[in-house]
């Protein structure tokens, strides 16, 4: 078993505080005595240079400090030594910031926390020796100061110091950081440490709470403001806007604030702003390590390699063994499907520096999203003796263990892993719809795949992510695709009819054709749009709808145009702008090859392989100006949203926390704040609740077919179609109710209970042939349920298809154990209507050895042995009484 390891300190201890008429005694000395001016004036001088400081004017604060410093000559207070170093190293001066903390040890007036400082400087000018033994030193020097009585600024150092040598972090949290919280609940500071640990370890929501303790004992703290922003990036939390600018508004040249808007940047593909966000960081401090990573990576995705390179040999100039340069532009390529080279800048960065933890677990998830399993989990498991804390990491190598009883079935270009108890029934039906899409896309879209192309399949959906992203959660997620490999949830792993995962696998493999045609740089939001046409194209009850949610986003948010795309899928303002995404995504593909011919598409794809910008190369290929196609696209998109004009105005949106997407399934029109305000659709949906509930039918049916007319993509469990289902139902209108769920499952990729009502009807007309293709539309939704398997398998049998017949009785032989003596007989029974004469032999004789009195398979073995005889024997009937044996004297007769 994999286990974390443990530290043990047991650091008991009481938080040393001064008395408050000490603090007030000492005050009314300084006072009423010769020192006091000089006092006063010091805290005068402390005050404006501090000022600048925590307004981000780090040089004119460096410059006023120096000059307090000339002016007031030695002995200087030690806290201007600190501080200048802290200021000379926010402005580049990375050695003259060393040199004022060693100067104040070979005073002896350093405490452990400007010797975790110095060591933390010699480590980033790449001293790693000098680093270590000033990390030993301020730790022996903090159990010397601990032992006659803790201060709060102790703890904290400790604290750090024990990370910094690998530690467990639970422990450092709960016996140190708990404790400190505990007994100085009103020191901001111990707060931001615990939430600097959870951060740094990936647990951002309980990185976010102490945040957020710290910024009720002090409400602008930039370090809380900036570390509660960094949490919300990394989580995709749209809460992240409000408190970034709020910082930015206290400190405009905040250090990780400037990051978060560069990372932020590139995320969206606006590369250009975040190289301007870039320069003035560095104008700043032209040294810092953090920001020349970010150029590093800038560059890259604008396949700019000389500035690449320029930029990584100035970060090398200031640290020999900087990785972080590397590391970093490899986890941005990565962020952008390019995991192929982000795999060897990640290798690049473990031959500079072998120690670099962080960049051996990139490079390990980026060998597992090439294929290379047996790699990547090796370097896993480097990378978790290195650091035995890192959640991603523990949890992908626990995920790669438990893939061991996943089922591993090759064909053709496809290496198909699932769980082995579901493998006999879903295994043939994924494998038959993956190649049906290669065989169609690889055509149509001119493209050669490198294989394998990896499928996993997971019952559980924490798995899933964890395959995927190292961590669990995000229950809104259902597939994601990485150029070769293919992950998503089993229907096992969701709600019941939650999903179609034919229609989500359909969507995922077209991700692998967009991806590996453009080599990976197609933007997000463009192989989003092209699987979302490809699905409806595939099957009218597949890709995006109208969702009445929407309604808020179009009343109050401007329509895009191409460049505004990927902010609904990088940082959505909330979970229904994501979605909205899609959809705009989706219907300005379909836009483009109406208006442009699929060639257009094609050739824009190509273009984008060979580093054109999106935009530039799908205006480029349409012969049109970018300012023409998004005001053709916007044209064309805002008759597309006509119907929404039908419904109620809708309150602006609201950021909130992600959440799983209510999808319609479950939804009604009443769970809307504006539902209950006149519009067409709205007065319709009442005026058929009314005529309903006086039995007025006629008026119900008419009100509801306006009500669909008005708003055709309303799909909740009130929506007008359903409704109209059951209208039929109760007045036994059989034809309409035939034809209005026809109409309900070709338009609802979800709706299960409309297919077994189907199927039912179908039956009592015995129209065989028309039940199977809604059972098997029906197991993209539900694989698991024995009815419907049953329906179809006798459907198979009466129209004489025995290949579906027999593999049909596979998957019932797994769903309904109940009756596997029967199914094994009809299994036989086909095999030899096949003439499959060995196989069937060989199973007659097992199920034999386990019911030796079973007398029909008595007679099918009979019927095996002599079938070339023309004895009687020769000629018995295939057709069994299910269940039903003979007693054990009928065997000689």
């Amino acid at each position: 078993m994999r286990t974390a390891g443990r530290f043990s300190s047991g650091c008991g201890f009481t938080i040393v505080r001064r008395r408050n008429f000490a603090r007030t005694f000492l005050a009314l000395c300084l006072i009423f005595s010769p020192f006091g001016v000089a006092a006063a004036s010091l805290a005068e001088q402390n005050r404006e240079y501090t000022s600048l400081w925590s307004h981000g004017d780090y040089r004119e604060a460096l410059q006023t400090l120096e000059t307090v410093i000339k002016e007031h000559g030695d002995p200087l207070p030690v806290r201007w030594l600190v501080d200048r170093a802290e200021l000379r190293y926010e402005t580049g001066r990375i050695d003259e910031a060393i040199a004022d903390l060693e100067s104040l040890e070979r005073n002896r007036y350093s405490s452990p926390a400007h010797l975790l400082r110095l060591a933390l400087l010699y480590r980033e000018r790449g001293h790693k020796e000098d680093y270590l033994q000033t990390l030993g030193r301020a730790l022996e020097r903090a159990r010397q100061a601990f032992r006659y009585g803790p201060s709060s600024d102790l703890v904290v150092v400790l604290g750090r110091i024990s990370e910094l040598q690998g530690d467990n972090p639970k422990t450092i949290l709960n016996s140190l950081y708990a404790m400190l919280m505990e007994q100085a609940p009103d020191y901001a500071p111990g707060f931001l440490a615990a939430g600097d640990l959870a951060c740094r370890k990936w647990d951002y929501q309980l990185a976010a709470e102490y945040y957020e303790k710290a910024l009720k004992i002090q409400k602008d703290n930039q370090d809380a403001l900036a570390g509660l922003a960094e949490c919300y990036w990394k989580s995709s939390d749209p809460r992240l806007e409000e408190h970034l600018e709020r910082l930015l508004a206290l400190n405009p040249n905040h250090p990780r604030a400037r990051a978060i808007q560069v990372e932020m940047a590139l995320d969206v593909g606006k590369t250009e702003e975040a190289l301007r966000i870039i320069d003035e960081a560095l104008a700043v401090n032209p040294n810092r390590m953090e920001m020349l990573a970010l150029q590093s990576a800038a560059w890259f995705l604008l396949d700019s390699s000389t500035s690449m390179a320029l930029t990584q040999r100035r970060a090398l100039e200031l640290n020999p063994q900087a990785s972080e340069v590397l590391r970093v532009t490899g986890r941005i390529a990565s962020r952008h499907y390019r995991f192929r080279e982000a795999a060897e800048f990640e290798r690049r960065a473990l031959e500079m520096d072998p120690d670099d933890y962080l960049a051996r677990a990139y490079y390990a998830f980026d060998l597992l999203r090439l294929g290379d399993a047996e790699e990547g989990r090796r370097q896993l498991e480097q990378a978790f003796k290195a650091d035995r804390y890192n959640v991603t990491v523990f949890n992908m190598l626990n995920l790669l263990d438990s893939l061991q009883r996943f089922e591993t079935i090759e064909r053709g270009p496809f290496v198909l892993q699932l769980p082995r108890k579901e493998a006999p029934i879903l295994a043939n039906d994924i494998l038959a719809l993956v190649q049906e899409a290669y065989a169609a896309y690889t055509r149509k879209y001119d493209v050669e795949l490198e294989k394998p192309i990896r499928v996993q399949l997971f019952d559980n959906h924490d798995d899933f992510m964890v395959r995927s992203v190292g961590l669990p959660g995000s229950v809104g997620h259902l597939g994601i695709c990485f150029g070769q490999l293919v992950t998503m949830d089993s229907p096992s792993a969701r709600s019941k009819w939650d999903a179609n995962w034919k229609s989500v696998l359909w969507h995922e493999f077209v991700h692998v054709i967009t991806l590996q045609k453009t080599k990976n740089r197609v933007p997000r939001w463009l192989s989003e749009g092209i699987s979302v046409y490809e699905e409806a194209e595939r099957d009218g009850a597949w890709g995006q709808r109208l969702n009445v949610q929407y309604k808020a986003i179009v009343e109050h948010d401007p329509l895009p145009g191409l460049t505004e795309m990927e902010i609904y899928f990088i940082n959505p303002k909330t979970p229904a702008h994501l979605m909205f995404g899609y959809l705009a995504a989706g219907e300005f593909v379909h836009f483009y090859t109406n208006r442009c011919g699929f060639a257009a598409l094609r050739k824009a794809l190509d273009r984008i392989g060979s580093g054109l910008a999106a935009a530039a190369a799908l205006a480029e290929s349409a012969s049109l100006s970018r300012e023409e196609l998004d005001r053709e696209f916007q044209t064309y998109f805002k008759k597309r949203l006509a119907p929404f004009d039908n419904l109620p105005s809708a309150p602006a949106p609201q950021n909130s926390k992600p959440r799983l997407f209510d999808r319609g399934a479950s939804m009604t029109l009443a769970q809307q704040e504006w539902s209950a305000r006149s519009s067409p659709f709205t007065d319709a949906m009442r005026s058929a609740r009314d005529a309903l509930q006086s039995e007025e039918w006629d008026k119900a049916e008419a009100a509801l077919k306006k009500a669909h007319e008005l708003f055709p993509d309303y799909n909740g469990a009130d929506a007008p179609r359903r409704q109209l289902i059951s209208l039929y139902e109760r007045q036994k209108r059989r034809d309409d109710l035939l034809a209005a769920l026809r109409q309900q499952i070709g338009w609802n990729a979800t709706d299960f209970p409309s297919c077994r009502k189907l199927v039912a009807l179908l039956e009592e007309d015995k129209a065989s042939s028309e039940i199977i293709p809604i059972a098997e539309r029906a197991f993209g939704i539900d694989p698991f349920d024995v009815g419907m398997r049953r329906s179809a398998l006798e459907a198979y049998r009466k129209t004489a298809d025995k290949a579906k017949v027999l593999a049909s009785l596979d998957q019932m032989l797994r769903l309904d154990p109940t009756h596997t003596v029967d199914y094994q007989l009809q299994r036989i029974e086909t095999l030899c209507d096949l003439e499959r004469w060995a196989e069937a032999e060989k199973e007659t004789i097992q199920l034999l050895e386990e019911t030796p009195y079973f007398w029909e398979a008595q007679k099918l073995l009979l019927r095996i042995v002599e079938r070339d005889a023309g004895s009687p024997a020769g000629q018995v009937s295939s057709t069994s009484s299910l269940g039903t044996g003979k007693p054990p004297q009928e065997r000689g007769k």
